[in-house]
Formats: C-alpha cells, structure tokens, sequence
C-alpha cells in the first residue's frame, strides 16, 4: 500500500481532497469517477511507532503465538461466537 499526501481545499459550502496526480493514475481514476475512501487514522500524540516495534519484537522472542499451527484456521475459531459484518 502506497501513502500520498492529500490537501483538503474549500471549494464554495463544501470541501475536496486534493490528491497527488500519481494517486489518480495509479488507481486508473477517470474524471467525474466516485471512489470510496477509508476514514483517516489519526495517531494519539504520545504514539511511538518504536515501541511498537519493540512490542512485537518481545512478543516474538517469546514466542507468544508459536501454538498457532494455521493462522486462517485460528482466526476462523475465535470469531465464532459473532458474525462478521456483512457477511451470514
């Protein structure tokens, strides 16, 4: 997944997401084309993508998820008691 830097600009009583030309090349957007977009992922401010790293590095010395022979599998049995959104 590529990062692009958007500008929000006022355009008369709404607003627009100016985005890089590579964004619409890349995603082979023609004018007038609606897409959907995620909602932005505002990090708190005391976020420090180090300790992050550091936490999954501790994580893996050890071995908090070795007992997971098939990870799709184990996934599939924790989710078990909700149904998934959109899906029956």
């Amino acid at each position: 997944m590529s990062n692009y830097t958007a500008t929000i600009i006022k355009t008369g009583n709404s607003y627009a997401l100016r985005v890089p030309k590579s964004y619409v090349e890349n995603a082979k957007l023609e004018l007038g084309q609606k897409v959907q977009i995620g909602a932005p992922v505002v990090l708190p401010k005391d976020y420090d993508p180090e300790a992050v790293k550091k936490a999954v590095r501790n994580l893996q010395a050890i071995g908090a998820y070795r007992s997971i022979k098939d990870p799709v599998a184990w996934q599939r049995e924790i989710r078990k008691d909700r149904p998934l959104p959109g899906r029956s």
